[in-house]
């Protein structure tokens, strides 16, 4: 897979580092230096920003992933591309910044009572607002440019770093809650500055005009793309963010705190995904333009394998250290037990299908992913509301499960119908099989000290799943990796 395989797997290494870094973050430290509340805090500050900005981009990110290869031309600056999505971007963060401030009153009020905290420090939310939708913007230049690993680098590893540092000053009393606050939001522009500096560097942030470039059918397609990308980015943004929303709505900002942490163990599955994702997309999005069908379905079934494979050993890895997962937390996080177990399987399906989703929104049926995307928002807010009162935040847990769910099943038949694109087979199976069998092998393990117990039990669980994954010949690019290895091994 040339590049996509290089990137992919450079992309999930700093990720796993950030989860790392994560895991000290908000699983280890946080819940012994933070109330729930404050956890809370900033886990709903930074989802409420992500909503407003997919709301705010205008449906750009469709843009960029469906039609740069035709702007495509480093001579010219890209035909001013870089210049026509600052001035989108900058359009849609006022509109979206005068909306938000006629609401942010109501806002603060309503959230008096069941989320103080919130209400006290809600005008950082525009700024926050700011910060991710430059980052976004210049994320995704830099992604269809055959970059996807300096954001993941950025996003998923630096700041997590940067905010490990500010925990640790506010734990030792250099700083006080405010200071952390206002430091945590200043330091979500880092990414975003070390991106242009970057784009300098390489002679990529030049700003050009663009209108004598777009025609009349380019800006209908640009004017359509980004109406579908608003629907499309709101149910991506929706399914990881209107829970959490939701959860302090109804249940608290403390529950909402609980919940994010929970989610964020099944979400380590997902981090393969969104790095193959990343430099999938401008790979795909070629190939649809030279309409190489052969070439996206052999991405689609090799995507959708590894991706099951990862998301098979990590999860068999998070249910056999559940015990130990809620030993590092407080007593009160045992409740967020069942969340990490359905999130688990609602990631595996959305895993299990590679880049599908990715496919179909960079196809000439890309208005079909709007369509279903919008049926997805529609599903998470109602199930959302029906179930968060019923069962609390795992509730919600079962409300993404079923969204998500319907959402896959529907992308993937749309492939088959209309490009005769499927991506599974008997490999899927037998993978699942011998998922289950290392499960149940793993509750053999006898309990051992907390910290030698993770270390053990981790360590089995892999070298027995990557030892069948070889066995049985499951994966072609895992296979290759390991016979470079030994071949390098022999020859030293």
């Amino acid at each position: 897979m040339g590049i996509i395989q290089r990137q992919t797997i450079k992309g999930t290494f700093y990720a796993y580092l950030g989860v790392v870094i994560g895991f000290v973050n908000l699983a280890v430290l946080s819940p012994k230096i933070f109330s729930a509340e404050q956890i809370g805090l900033t886990q709903v500050l930074i989802a409420t920003s992500a909503i407003l900005a997919q709301i705010g981009g205008l449906g750009f990110g469709n843009v960029t992933n469906r039609l740069f290869p035709y702007f495509r031309n480093r001579e010219s600056a890209h035909n001013g591309f870089l210049s026509l999505g600052l001035l989108v971007t900058i359009g849609g963060f006022l509109i979206t910044a005068l909306i938000l401030a006629a609401y942010l009153p109501r806002f603060e009020e309503s959230n008096k009572v069941r989320a103080a905290l919130l209400s006290d420090y809600a005008y950082y939310i525009p700024v926050l607002l700011g910060m991710t939708m430059f980052f976004t913007l210049l994320d995704n230049f830099c992604k269809v440019l055959f970059n996807a690993v300096i954001g993941t680098f950025l996003k998923e590893f630096l700041l997590r770093v940067v905010n490990l540092g500010l925990i640790l000053l506010f734990s030792f009393n250099v700083i006080n809650f405010n200071s952390y606050i206002l430091l945590f939001v200043i330091s979500q522009a880092v990414p975003a500055i070390i991106l242009v500096i970057y784009l300098i560097l390489e002679g990529e942030f030049r700003l050009t005009g663009f209108r004598k470039f777009i025609d009349k059918t380019l800006f209908r397609e640009i004017y359509k793309l980004c109406l579908f990308g608003i629907v499309a980015g709101l149910s991506g943004i929706a399914i990881t963010n209107v829970d959490k929303y939701m959860v302090n709505n109804i249940e608290g900002l403390g529950n909402a705190g609980i919940y994010s942490i929970a989610v964020y163990f099944a979400t380590i599955m997902l981090i393969p995904t969104r790095s193959l994702g990343k430099i999938a997309i401008p790979i795909v999005a070629e190939a649809w333009k030279k309409n190489n069908i052969p070439e996206i379905n052999h991405i689609y079934v090799r995507s959708s394998i590894n991706q099951l494979l990862i998301g098979l050993l990590i999860m068999v890895g998070i249910f056999s250290n559940m015990s130990n997962i809620f030993a590092f937390l407080p007593e009160e996080y045992i409740n967020g037990k069942w969340v990490i177990i359905i999130f688990c399987i609602t990631n595996l399906v959305n895993v299990s299908t590679g880049i599908s989703q990715y496919i179909l929104g960079t196809s000439p049926l890309y208005s079909y992913q709007t369509y279903i995307m919008l049926l997805l928002i529609i599903m998470v807010i109602i199930t959302n509301a029906l179930m968060i009162p019923l069962w609390g935040m795992t509730g919600a847990a079962i409300a993404s499960l079923i969204s998500m769910a319907v959402f896959t099943i529907l992308t993937v038949v749309i492939l088959w119908k209309n490009y005769r694109l499927w991506p599974f087979s008997l490999i899927h199976i037998k993978a699942l099989v011998v998922a289950i069998a290392i499960f149940i092998v793993s509750t053999l393990i006898p309990q051992m000290p907390l910290y030698i117990d993770v270390v053990v039990r981790s360590v089995i669980i892999t070298v027995l799943f990557l030892s069948a994954v070889l066995f049985l010949d499951l994966s072609d690019e895992g296979s290759e990796i390991f016979r470079k290895i030994t071949g390098n091994v022999r020859r030293s």
